[in-house]
């Protein structure tokens, strides 16, 4: 399966005449030029998730992290309706209080992460995605998130194939990464191929045009348990106007699922 995780930038003036209405067609470009199977985005806002759910052919789950209904930005996962069918669901807040709207204490944003078991209609096996957007002010915040993930896989779906992507605003150094479950895999390091043209997934200046020797920040990822990853890419495709369709960029990679083990 081809699965993309994108951080798509959420809707905001202060991106002049580059906001979403302009940026739109290029996201929608990006994502039909890579053809995921399964594609979660982050920063999403009520209007851009409307926009998404009208991509024909693909079904979605997901909630704006503000209100749970129609506040806020949203991590969403679509997937194919042809080849996946949607077995359970669900969502929790990234606190100490996750069944409603609330917060890490200190941080400034309430974050969310968003859930869904699987089942590949081909070959009958389950799978669960995760997807998430941690806190990008609190390394308290972004430890406690990936803890509370991990916990939460290992009550509710253990013994399935995960895989746990988003934009966890971290660096490869950072404690959340750290704190990562020894069973998680990240797909760069482990895939057969890997295709990482400006070595990073944000470039740090927001000014959306590529430029020489951009600083470039990992904070984008794809964890895998039970997965085995053919290919790792990062795609830098620039649009027609010269400028990127987000300030991050997607990450796909292929995944096989891991042969069955028998006693």
């Amino acid at each position: 399966m081809r699965l993309t995780t994108y951080n798509i930038r959420y809707d905001t003036p202060v991106d002049g005449d580059w906001r979403w209405a302009q940026r739109k067609p290029y996201v929608f470009e990006n994502l039909r030029r890579l053809n995921p199977d399964i594609f979660c985005v982050e920063e999403a806002l009520p209007n851009q998730y409307q926009d998404l759910n009208k991509l024909i052919g693909f079904a979605h789950v997901g909630v704006p992290r503000d209100n749970g209904v129609d506040a806020g930005e949203a991590a969403a996962i679509y997937y194919d309706r042809t080849k996946f069918s949607l077995a359970e669901a669900g969502h929790q807040w990234l606190s100490p209080t996750p069944d409603e709207p609330s917060f890490y204490p200190g941080t400034g944003n309430r974050r969310v992460f968003q859930w869904a078991k699987l089942v590949e209609k081909a070959s009958g096996r389950a799978f669960v995605a995760v997807t998430a957007h941690l806190d990008d002010g609190s390394a308290d915040a972004r430890v406690a998130g990936v803890r509370q993930i991990a916990a939460f896989l290992a009550a509710q779906q253990p013994g399935l194939p995960v895989f746990v992507c988003g934009d966890f605003n971290m660096a490869p150094d950072d404690p959340a990464y750290v704190a990562m479950p020894e069973d998680f895999e990240d797909s760069l390091k482990v895939a057969a191929t890997v295709a990482d043209p400006l070595s990073g997934t944000w470039m740090d200046d927001y000014s959306y045009v590529p430029h020489e020797n951009p600083v470039m920040q990992r904070l984008d990822y794809v964890f895998v348990r039970d997965f085995d990853v053919v290919s790792y890419a990062v795609d830098t495709t620039v649009s027609e106007t010269g400028k990127y369709a987000s300030d991050h960029f997607p990450v796909t990679v292929e995944l096989n699922f891991r042969e069955e083990k028998h006693d």
